[in-house]
């Protein structure tokens, strides 16, 4: 019996062995290092198979994390059904026409400074507005789950330009389902405890990459008119930012800024990040700039 104290080193030469022996044969196993939000290298256990297009990738830490908490037994048996099912997805099936794909187009944003490696690397689509590249990511339709980032190359195999992209993602956006909701409710909804709280939670539905909903300036001044003042936007994440009044802020900016920085090297996962630097979205003139820096308006 393996017990759940092994090395990360160890679990992996033992894990490998592991899903070698369960997966059928004509599948090659190999480790790589794959380049992630903030141009961090995460190590990816990827499995290729002979007359397949696409190679499904697992993190391999995150199996090491399973594995400590629930054995060598539930990481492989985890593992060998996430390979599995993304293996029955053939890219030349869900890569269709621009015409078929194109309602299934939207946007993220990501840090520019700290992408630079993974924009020009995989060739990324993207604008640069604040501090901020939004990129652009595509839903591939066999599997809504399952998305990728637009590039350069997947722009030539569509035939289209850039500028026409960026208006279907733009025009998407403008109807996807985001939603501000008081941090009260999400508290209450994760820790079952009512907070009492100024700050308001501006995500999508998935609940997964949504930091890009602060550019959606028809909810924000919606609050904005509703709270009768000019909003601070605290990047919380990539997957979502915090909403707070001008008037009802207690504390003076620099502190504001400092807490965005202790919170994002203390709490926040380095992949996940999203600024150090926080917002302000001005009610009279619809413009969104970065504090104590040029304004830029957000169209």
């Amino acid at each position: 019996m393996i017990e759940n104290n092994m090395s990360y080193e160890g679990f992996k030469e033992y894990f490998w062995e592991q899903l070698k022996n369960t997966l059928s044969e004509g599948i090659e196993l190999q480790e790589q290092n794959c380049l992630k939000n903030n141009d961090l290298q995460v190590e990816m256990l990827t499995c290729k198979e002979e007359g397949k297009n696409l190679t499904p990738r697992i993190r391999t830490r995150e199996f090491y994390d399973l594995y400590c908490q629930q054995g060598m037994k539930t990481a492989v048996e985890v593992a060998i059904e996430i390979l599995g099912d993304r293996r029955k997805v053939d890219v030349h099936k869900v890569i269709e026409p621009w015409e078929v794909m194109k309602s299934g187009v939207n946007v993220e944003v990501i840090n520019y400074e700290w992408n630079q490696e993974r924009l020009k690397k995989e060739k990324m689509v993207y604008e640069k507005i604040l501090d901020l590249a939004i990129v652009f990511t595509v839903n591939l339709r066999e599997d809504k789950d399952f998305k990728m980032t637009i590039t350069s190359g997947l722009l030539e195999q569509w035939k289209i330009t850039k500028d026409e992209l960026i208006s279907v993602a733009y025009e998407n956006f403008a109807k996807a389902d985001y939603a501000i909701i008081s941090y009260e409710d999400v508290m209450e909804q994760l820790l079952g405890l009512r907070i009492e709280s100024e700050l308001c939670v501006l995500l999508n539905r998935s609940k997964l990459r949504g930091a890009s909903g602060m550019l959606r300036i028809d909810l924000l001044q919606d609050l904005a008119d509703k709270k009768e003042s000019d909003l601070l936007i605290l990047p919380s994440s990539v997957n979502e930012v915090l909403l707070l009044a001008e008037e009802d802020n207690i504390l003076d900016m620099d502190s504001v800024k400092k807490m965005v920085e202790d919170i994002n090297r203390d709490y926040v996962d380095e992949e996940e990040r999203l600024s150090d630097n926080i917002y302000t979205y001005k009610r009279k003139t619809g413009k969104i700039s970065i504090w104590n820096s040029e304004e830029m308006k957000c169209e």
